[in-house]
């Protein structure tokens, strides 16, 4: 891997990720999957966003995907690998958002949240094709290797993470933090270590 470690800010890191992806895309024949990996409140939705913007892309949050068929306390009885493997609904997301986009179709699909009602149009997140696919979510560069052309990390130190995190939730969340922080930390050593990366950058 052609490893690299980018500036700290947001507007470094955008223009650091579409430019490797303008370096990809003058070889690459197709749609181009991007994932923006990294641990709760890294700020990959809004790096995603950015570079979304800049180039025109299309991106999907894998946090839509989460598996709603399990509840906390079948979570806490799990391994952290089984945790990690199981918490986004990846076979939702090949089939129902990636395969569609990469054959040129849209993508139509409920977010977790909705699949629980009465399904309604309104309801349902509609992605157009495009050439530049970004996926928005943790272990994204890992479940669906085998349809991701570059693999981003952004990669925060983990107390700064924590409070943006907090920030977000409007709480401490320790309840969150027990069952998934171990979790996060498992995929980032073992499974998804940093030199596993395209591409790192920082987003502090």
């Amino acid at each position: 891997m052609n490893n690299n470690h980018q500036s700290h800010n947001v507007k470094d890191s955008v223009h650091s990720i579409a430019y490797a992806i303008e370096q990809h895309l003058k070889s690459h024949t197709g749609p181009f999957v991007i994932a923006i990996d990294g641990g709760s409140g890294a700020g990959k939705s809004v790096v995603a966003s950015e570079v979304a913007n800049l180039l025109g892309a299309t991106v999907i949050q894998c946090d839509d995907f989460f598996n709603i068929k399990i509840s906390d306390e079948d979570w806490d009885t799990f391994s952290v690998e089984n945790k990690c493997r199981l918490c986004i609904d990846f076979e939702r997301i090949r089939n129902e958002a990636l395969l569609p986009l990469l054959t040129g179709k849209q993508a139509v699909y409920l977010p977790y949240y909705y699949l629980s009602m009465t399904e309604s149009s309104s309801k349902k997140v509609v992605k157009e094709p495009s050439q530049i696919i970004i996926l928005d979510g943790i272990y994204s560069s890992h479940w669906l290797n085998d349809l991701v052309d570059l693999k981003v990390l952004v990669n925060v130190p983990s107390e700064i993470r924590y409070k943006r995190h907090n920030l977000r939730e409007g709480t401490d969340d320790i309840d969150w933090h027990l069952r998934w922080d171990p979790v996060e930390d498992y995929y980032f050593s073992v499974l998804r270590p940093l030199n596993t990366f395209d591409l790192v950058v920082v987003n502090e």
